[in-house]
């Protein structure tokens, strides 16, 4: 949970500072005590942990030869190496088994599964051979290191004289055979078998024999030393002594939890208070604001100077500006930038907004109709000759109070609900009085988007490839066609980031179709997010 932003909103709200503080105060207490099952779980957990610490440390050093560190050190490490040769052990078996079968003829799936069936042998014939025979007997421990080295040297020597007779025979001229140029030539039609084929065989018999007594030395030794390794791993004070390690790291992750959950608590009443004196300090700088409630005293100023107020508000402009906040904005420039135009684009309009116009700044979301509510809501009064004081404070009010308000908006909402939007602006234009907003007064929409559409009922990545025509049905179908009868529509930032040329121009052609079919009229249609108001 934010604690600052809950902080700042319920400050807002109770308008009181200790109220606010109350509330947070139980808020905070609620927080606490959401806290204390998973503390009393961490804390018996210690518990448990310290009494099984406790009986291990008795075993291991509460006796007459108490167990020394260094020397489970070693033995760690010794595993760790029988470890590392095992596996170079299984290496060399495994290699050997699935060459045998490859040359068999087998396919690859079969002489993999079958290398692997016979490489496991020796790991379970070795272990139980170790464990049930060799590890009493010392002297038979050491007669099989002697057997696996005098089986591998044997297969070296043996891989040697193969060697030698290869250099051998590549070192001797070649032979000369009858070589047939002419269909009448006299030839033996049996000749005799040159010497190298006697050579060939001799070094494909001296290298078989190598790899055959090197493979058993493997095998041998792979087992041999699987079961010196699970006699190591499984020796009581080694199992004891790692335990009670594993015991101690975790009291360490434990103690961390507990000391986090509870700075959690502290941290919660640090930010629920600057986010409540941060309340504080914006309601000691707002201003009697042209835009929104205006409060006690713009419902006196409205007694007071009824008539005055009465034509100051009459509305000859509506504008709305629709801001996309969702996900998909955030990929198309480094650090949000192209949102940030946005910001700045909207700024710039309401820093410009002509005189005699209700505008509303709204966001374009999930749930862009019912989901979000509006950023900013004003108007602007009228403006004679040079008098345009009231004007120009007006646009800054409307300015600043957008700026303060999308300091909190990030392009962070998983979709992108475009006809909401559109639907909520037309819906806030018709909610004004005839009498403040005659039908004459122009309706201008400033969409500030990538124009990709992403909703359940209109998923437009999905369906660019329709092409603009069959989008512009299947809009029709779903209802999302709106009437916007004289609406201007400008569209900024539609970034062909992520679009292919044909799929940029088939999502433009949709949106101006689409709007064509609303009775709305498409006067910009812009990549760049900067903004170009234009004059009526």
């Amino acid at each position: 949970m934010d604690f600052e932003e809950f902080g700042f909103q319920t400050m807002l709200k109770c308008e009181a500072i200790e109220a606010a503080k109350i509330i947070c105060g139980l808020k905070l207490h609620a927080y606490a005590e959401s806290l204390q099952p998973e503390l009393r779980t961490l804390d018996e957990e210690i518990q448990q942990n310290k009494q099984k610490s406790d009986a291990l440390r008795s075993h291991l050093y509460d006796r007459p030869v108490p167990v020394e560190d260094a020397a489970m050190l070693t033995h760690r490490q010794k595993i760790g190496i029988l470890l590392a040769l095992a596996v170079l052990a299984g290496m060399a078996c495994l290699v050997g088994n699935t060459a045998t079968f490859f040359l068999f003829g087998l396919g690859l799936i079969p002489t993999l599964f079958a290398g692997v069936g016979l490489t496991a042998l020796p790991l379970v014939v070795g272990h139980l051979a170790y464990e049930r025979i060799v590890s009493g007997h010392k002297g038979l421990q050491t007669a099989i290191v002697v057997l696996a080295v005098g089986l591998c040297f044997g297969g070296l020597f043996r891989l040697a004289e193969a060697r030698q007779l290869m250099v051998t025979r590549a070192a001797a001229p070649p032979a000369t055979s009858s070589y047939i140029e002419e269909s009448g030539a006299d030839a033996s039609s049996d000749p005799q078998p040159a010497p190298q084929d006697d050579s060939e065989s001799k070094i494909r018999e001296t290298l078989s024999g190598a790899l055959l007594l090197i493979m058993i030395a493997a095998d041998v030794m792979l087992g041999f030393l699987v079961g010196q390794l699970s006699r190591m791993h499984t020796d009581e004070d080694y199992g004891a002594w790692r335990k009670l390690i594993k015991i101690a790291e975790l009291d360490i992750q434990i103690k961390e939890r507990i000391s986090e959950l509870r700075s959690s608590i502290e941290i919660a009443q640090k930010l629920c208070m600057a986010g409540i004196l941060r309340a504080q300090n914006q309601r000691r700088k707002r201003k009697p604001p042209y835009h929104g409630d205006g409060g006690v005293a713009a419902a006196l100023l409205f007694v007071i100077f009824a008539a005055h107020l009465s034509h100051a508000q009459s509305i000859e402009r509506y504008e709305g500006i629709l801001i996309d906040t969702s996900a998909s904005i955030a990929k198309y420039k480094a650090k949000n930038q192209l949102f940030h135009e946005y910001l700045a684009s909207t700024k710039k309009l309401l820093l410009t907004e002509p005189p005699k116009s209700r505008v509303w700044v709204s966001s374009i979301a999930a749930d862009s109709f019912g989901g979000a509510d509006a950023i900013v809501e004003g108007w602007t009064p009228d403006a004679r000759g040079v008098f345009t004081d009231d004007l120009n404070r007006a646009r800054r009010q409307l300015a600043a109070s957008f700026q303060a308000k999308s300091s909190f908006l990030v392009p962070k909402s998983p979709g992108t609900d475009i006809f909401g939007g559109l639907w909520r602006i037309k819906a806030l234009f018709e909610s004004m009085p005839r009498s403040d907003a005659p039908d004459s007064a122009s309706k201008t929409i400033w969409i500030f988007s990538d124009m990709v559409n992403e909703t359940k009922e209109f998923p437009m990545r999905k369906l660019i490839a329709l092409g603009p025509e069959r989008m512009l049905e299947l809009a029709k179908e779903n209802g999302l066609v709106m009437p916007l009868r004289g609406y201007r529509i400008f569209i900024y930032g539609a970034s062909p980031k992520g679009f292919t040329p044909h799929s940029w121009m088939t999502s433009h052609n949709f949106w101006v179709k689409y709007f064509s079919a609303a009775g709305a009229g498409v006067i910009v249609y812009s990549a760049e997010g900067n903004v170009q108001r234009w004059s009526d």
